[in-house]
């Protein structure tokens, strides 16, 4: 597990790739079916593949939208006005063994899509709006990565869902 997660934190996974490596991991019987899951990664990490985390986003009236590979911080704080928010961490590259994001907006919806072996943890105050967390996660191995998801907002809701 801490090759996968060296290799996460090194640009070389992103988090569903890291996620489904995980839940192999927790169900391999053999060394052979151990090793099978790092056989195409490099021993020693490249400086040079990382790419800069992203430790927030801000908007007054507009959106945010993270999709495709990038690299999220291990905390990260989106900042919104009025908007909508949407971030897709199946293809991101994790900062950390544990990611936190929070969410701080006064008007809008935010969508956050996890891949399916990820843990969550939702929390966070809406004066007037939702807060839903899809799927449960009683399959989930013990040494799944983690995200937390904190939001605050006055109208708005908040939707994580796994795919």
């Amino acid at each position: 597990m801490v090759r996968l997660r060296d290799a996460s934190a090194e640009g070389r996974l992103t988090l569903e790739e890291l996620s489904d490596r995980a839940a192999l991991a927790y169900r391999a019987q053999s060394h052979a079916e151990l090793a099978r899951l790092t056989d195409d990664l490099p021993v020693t990490p490249t400086p040079s593949s990382r790419r800069k985390p992203v430790g927030w986003s801000g908007v007054v009236i507009g959106d945010v939208r993270r999709t495709g590979r990038w690299r999220i911080h291990d905390k990260t704080h989106v900042v919104m006005g009025i908007g909508d928010c949407q971030l897709d961490l199946r293809t991101a590259e994790l900062d950390g063994d544990e990611i936190t994001i929070t969410i701080s907006q006064i008007i809008g919806d935010t969508t956050i899509v996890v891949p399916r072996h990820v843990g969550v943890e939702l929390s966070g105050f809406f004066l007037i709006g939702d807060k839903s967390l899809d799927a449960s996660e009683e399959d989930l191995p013990p040494s799944a990565p983690r995200i937390r998801v904190r939001a605050y907002g006055l109208i708005g809701d908040l939707k994580v869902v796994r795919r």
